[in-house]
């Protein structure tokens, strides 16, 4: 499993639908990366928007985790680093519990599912991730919140392909160093997320909304939040985070270092 396995396809409907079918042939880390996507989505079912040759559409077949958090982990120390190595002038960060933006513009986001349930229990997670590399500010103007790409950022092209090899060869050594040390991948995500210590406000999928402080992550990828006094813990099927209650002035001037 040190040696990164991509396979390239010119078009499919979903990254995501595709491994979940062939995952039992697919080597375990194996990457599938699409040039052309026609029903790409992410959480809560948004369509994640992918013109031929303008983002990285991929998904890795994890057959050795049980659950989409820590695939979600994975992927996303992976692609923060792949930015950090191709643009190292532009600071990216996560925002929990699966993006990752600049500033306060998401620039990737993630999707993690079950491959397989068998006896009611998930055999091996599908993680996709979609980064925005050659959109133009015209093509992001069709997306529903602030976003922005690669190309923006640096003012230059890159190839999707070669963005997908080097996010598989870090993805294969994070997934290396999850199954011997999971716990200092997670913490590394945890530390990777700036929304920590920042007042915010989430909504419930019925409406309601809790403000409050972000006080910690739990090991299992819960949200705990300080409400006037009380705590509360949100998993991320629970809530989503009310961007425009986000201080991003605060946040973009925060670092993170993940491993000290």
């Amino acid at each position: 499993m040190t040696t990164p396995k991509v396979l390239f396809l010119d078009e499919v409907d979903s990254t995501n639908t595709y491994v979940r079918c062939h995952f039992d042939e697919l080597p375990d880390g194996a990457m599938v990366a699409a040039r052309f996507q026609s029903a790409g989505r992410g959480r809560q079912g948004r369509r994640w928007l992918a013109p031929p040759g303008a983002n990285l559409s991929c998904s890795i077949a994890f057959k050795q985790l049980k659950d989409g958090f820590h695939a979600g982990c994975l992927t996303a120390l992976a692609a923060l680093e792949l930015l950090e190595k191709v643009a190292p002038a532009v600071d990216v960060y996560l925002k929990w519990p699966n993006d990752l933006y600049v500033e306060e513009r998401k620039i990737a986001g993630m999707l993690c599912e079950g491959a397989k349930i068998e006896a009611g229990r998930i055999r091996g997670v599908v993680a996709g991730l979609g980064l925005n590399v050659n959109l133009t500010s015209e093509m992001l103007a069709e997306i529903d919140q602030p976003a922005t790409s690669l190309a923006i950022l640096t003012k230059q092209k890159f190839n999707p392909d070669f963005l997908a090899e080097r996010l598989a060869e870090i993805l294969i050594r994070y997934y290396v160093t999850y199954l011997n040390n999971a716990g200092a991948v997670i913490q590394a995500w945890k530390k990777a997320n700036r929304l920590v210590g920042e007042e915010l406000t989430v909504v419930a999928p019925s409406g309601q909304e809790y403000t409050g402080i972000f006080r910690e992550i739990r090991d299992g990828g819960e949200m705990v939040l300080e409400c006037g006094g009380t705590v509360r813990e949100f998993s991320c099927c629970d809530v989503r985070i009310r961007r425009e209650s986000i201080d991003w002035a605060r946040v973009k001037n925060k670092r993170h270092d993940r491993f000290n």
